[in-house]
């Protein structure tokens, strides 16, 4: 028999079958939470690798700006026989503002002024025996030489992992001119590895205790300061000249085995006793407590240096010593340093010539002398540590 109408091609089982998506349900509540609770467990497990792989980044872009660092330090010395001075007492000028060539930098150098005729100190405005060196009777008025090169944004003086902001507004509590939006550093030269008050690597008119060849043993870093302007001849009728020069030829202790630059940390914050009711003395409005302001910190690192700007035996804000404790930033909470009155200022000193970093682990980098770039964590033996920065004490050490 024929029929006619088409076939559809399935069974009669076929056609009373549920549709599969007749029946379908949501997630339940507890799908719903154990779902969220294994998605929360994967990003907890993820962040902290994230982090990790960021500030392997991070550290990556620091040696590599200590390793440039010191290349274009080891290429001032190849031209001129000489390591660039870490700082130019009395003119302002820091170890960073010597190498702008070797970094290709060659443009802005070019607009820098490091010679002493750009203001500092002067005969006739000479403190007297009684007077500070930083009073502002030190500064010759007007504007400030290098102010192009203090506030460029140069990376390579800056480590990744540094929270601190591009530009600083900046001044002198001594007088001097201030500069806006100046450029901050994350890098210190090493002057040191013997003296941990770094201002005693000045020779000063005051100096009765320290003679001119203890202060010159001391200045046995790589990159030292000098005092050469021609006022230092006759300064209030003393000679206070004490030129130093370092060369490859004076590192006694290998190149390899003495740190030259090394990181630091920037921190020009008010340490504030938060126990202290809220007084707006100077009525700012600033939302700081004057009255509670225990000390002003003053770990401030810049580039380049102007004689019209820094402050003339402020050392710190260019060079460190390796005889101060590695990463001591880190070590003291503001409730310790509070309750330290009496070692306070000493501590603050100490932290600003001294070597630290923002990385995880408790580990600062180091330039060496022969351009390679170390890492070296804070638990090095402090002898050990001392020694490095020495060039000559014939006490190189591989504790690293």
């Amino acid at each position: 028999m024929h029929c006619s109408g088409s076939f559809t091609g399935h069974s009669i089982d076929d056609a009373s079958r549920p549709s599969p998506n007749r029946n379908r349900q949501g997630f339940t509540l507890v799908e719903l939470l154990v779902v969220i609770a294994i998605i929360g467990i994967l990003i907890g497990m993820l962040l902290p690798a994230v982090q990790q792989v960021r500030e392997a980044a991070r550290r990556i872009s620091c040696t590599n700006n200590l390793r440039q660092l010191s290349m274009a330090v080891t290429n001032y010395h190849s031209s001129n026989f000489q390591f660039p001075p870490g700082c130019l007492i009395g003119q302002g000028a820091g170890w960073s503002g010597f190498i702008l060539d070797e970094l290709g930098e060659g443009g802005l150098g070019a607009t820098v002024d490091l010679t002493d005729t750009s203001g500092g100190i002067t005969n006739e405005h000479a403190a007297s025996n009684d007077e500070d060196e930083n009073s502002a009777s030190h500064w010759t008025p007007g504007a400030a030489a290098n102010n192009a090169a203090l506030q460029a944004n140069l990376s390579v003086f800056r480590c990744a992992s540094d929270p601190v902001s591009d530009g600083i507004d900046s001044g002198s509590s001594s007088g001097g001119p201030a500069v806006a939006g100046r450029y901050p550093s994350s890098y210190l030269a090493c002057a040191t590895g013997t003296n941990s008050e770094i201002s005693e690597l000045y020779f000063t008119h005051r100096s009765t205790s320290r003679s001119r060849d203890q202060v010159a043993a001391d200045r046995n870093g790589l990159l030292v300061p000098t005092q050469q302007a021609p006022y230092f001849r006759n300064f209030n009728g003393r000679n206070l000249h004490l030129k130093t020069k370092v060369s490859q030829d004076d590192c006694d202790d290998g190149l390899s085995n003495t740190i030259m630059i090394g990181e630091s940390v920037f921190d020009s914050s008010p340490l504030v006793d938060p126990d202290l009711p809220f007084i707006d003395e100077d009525g700012d409005g600033d939302g700081i407590t004057d009255n509670a302001i225990v000390d002003n910190r003053g770990l401030d690192h810049w580039c380049v240096g102007s004689p019209d700007i820094d402050r003339t035996i402020d050392l710190s804000e260019f060079m460190a010593s390796t005889s101060n404790i590695i990463n001591m930033y880190h070590q003291f909470s503001d409730e310790q340093l509070i309750a330290d009155g009496v070692n306070e200022a000493r501590l603050f000193r100490e932290m600003a010539a001294g070597f630290a970093s923002w990385h995880a682990g408790n580990v600062v980098n180091f330039a060496m002398g022969d351009g390679s770039v170390r890492t070296i964590e804070a638990k090095i033996d402090a002898d050990a540590y001392s020694n490095l920065g020495n060039r000559d004490d014939g006490l190189g050490t591989s504790a690293f």
